[in-house]
């Protein structure tokens, strides 16, 4: 997912990709609803093996194909992207389902810290192989001792795109065994609610209007995610390219900072904000990003451009570690894939938006692509006050009594539902 923007980047058609990546994004607006049904109707790790395997096979498909050409046309490029992106549309929502379901409701703010911390330290390494395949590594020095010269090199030449996509699929079937050696045993008993697909939406629409604030403090939570999304795939090749005058090794960079800026916040954010709510933790994260995101588009260096990707990987794992953790502790697991798919059909429109937007050849030159920065800075203010205005507005007790009640008794109208076998919840 670094290769791809940058192979676009790389031939001038980043204005093509952003439009593309709009459409594809789209597309998973209706795909998003359906797979939070997926993932409340079926045992999570049955969904974690079919998407793994379906989507493997589809990339080395797509890979086999370049070694058989010796090259790839475009299409197929962006195809492994829209599968990519639409499997992220059920692994996310599958995960944290899945991690709810079997943690004791004491342990979900370290058990989400520690997904963050496996996840990003996957990232870090993600990232310095991407700087290594997409420029490659010519690097000769000789080395003195005495009258000795010694001749020193390391030649790591530039991965093709196909490559890549080679080394991508493997890994989802690496994955898909792993998975299929967990055993696991949830915390209580799941209800699977039974009935058409629309039926089964409604249902999480239904909590959600019920729970305006849970509805309010998921959509504002998760602005720092969407500009980061539309950061990584379409501002920041731009604004390497175009602004910083620089090449893919800044890119895979920036993707190693980032990760180590998150990796620093599953390590060091239950300790940091021990004595603070979530919301309050959340609020001042969004504010470093705010902070970050505003310092790029008024600057015009590199080291800059590394220390804010630090700090907004901080700021973004750390409010999705807050956040997880109180949906997880407002939001019954029979229901919690479906409103984390309305959640999405949100954050989805609003980086379409955003994609559209920068996609406009005015982003494309010069150093335009720094006022990109500014537009995502003030999308998260104003998330920020909003949700500043809905935690300590006029109604703040109210919601306090609400939510301390049990939320799955205010779901009506009843849905049927029917209890999962045993055999199945054990793995």
């Amino acid at each position: 997912m670094l290769a791809i923007p940058w192979y676009f980047a790389q031939q001038g058609l980043s204005s093509r990709f952003n439009l593309l990546y709009a459409a594809v994004t789209f597309l998973t607006l209706f795909w998003g609803l359906y797979a939070g049904t997926l993932v409340d109707r079926f045992p999570r790790k049955g969904v974690f093996l079919g998407t793994n395997l379906l989507e493997g096979s589809l990339v080395l498909g797509i890979a086999a194909l370049g070694f058989w050409q010796g090259e790839l046309q475009w299409f197929l490029v962006m195809g492994v992207f829209a599968i990519t992106l639409f499997g992220y549309q059920i692994h996310y929502p599958n995960l944290y389902a899945f991690a709810q379901e079997i943690t004791l409701a004491k342990n979900y703010q370290k058990v989400t810290s520690l997904l963050e911390i496996v996840g990003q330290s996957t990232n870090v390494g993600a990232g310095f192989l991407a700087a290594l395949l997409l420029e490659g590594v010519s690097w000769q020095q000789t080395l003195t001792l005495g009258s000795l010269d010694i001749p020193l090199s390391i030649q790591i030449p530039r991965w093709t795109i196909w490559e890549i996509f080679a080394l991508d699929g493997a890994t989802y079937f690496i994955s898909s065994a792993l998975i299929a050696l967990i055993r696991y045993v949830p915390t209580s008993q799941l209800e699977v609610e039974l009935g058409s697909i629309l039926k089964r939406v409604r249902t999480g629409l239904h909590f959600l209007q019920q729970n305006r604030y849970i509805l309010l403090f998921g959509l504002l939570t998760y602005s720092v995610f969407v500009v980061v999304l539309v950061e990584l795939h379409a501002v920041a090749p731009l604004y390497i390219t175009n602004h910083l005058r620089e090449g893919g090794h800044v890119f895979g960079s920036m993707e190693v900072l980032y990760a180590l800026g998150a990796l620093s916040a599953g390590i060091g954010l239950r300790w940091l904000f021990r004595n603070r709510q979530a919301v309050q933790g959340i609020m001042l994260l969004m504010g470093l990003a705010v902070f970050s995101l505003g310092i790029l588009a008024v600057t015009q260096s590199v080291i800059i451009f590394l220390g804010a990707g630090l700090l907004i990987g901080f700021s973004n794992s750390g409010v999705r570690i807050l956040r997880v953790a109180y949906l997880f502790e407002h939001v019954p697991n029979n229901i919690i894939g479906r409103t984390n798919s309305v959640f999405s059909v949100a954050n989805i429109l609003c980086r379409v938006s955003f994609i559209l937007l920068f996609s406009n050849a005015y982003f494309n030159r010069d150093s335009n692509s720094a006022y990109a920065y500014a537009i995502m800075a003030l999308f998260v203010l104003l998330a920020l006050l909003g949700l500043l205005f809905t935690h300590y507005g006029p109604s703040s007790h109210k919601r306090e009594e609400r939510l301390s009640s049990s939320a799955a008794g205010r779901m009506r109208p009843r849905p049927t539902f029917r209890r999962r076998p045993s055999s199945r919840a054990s793995g």
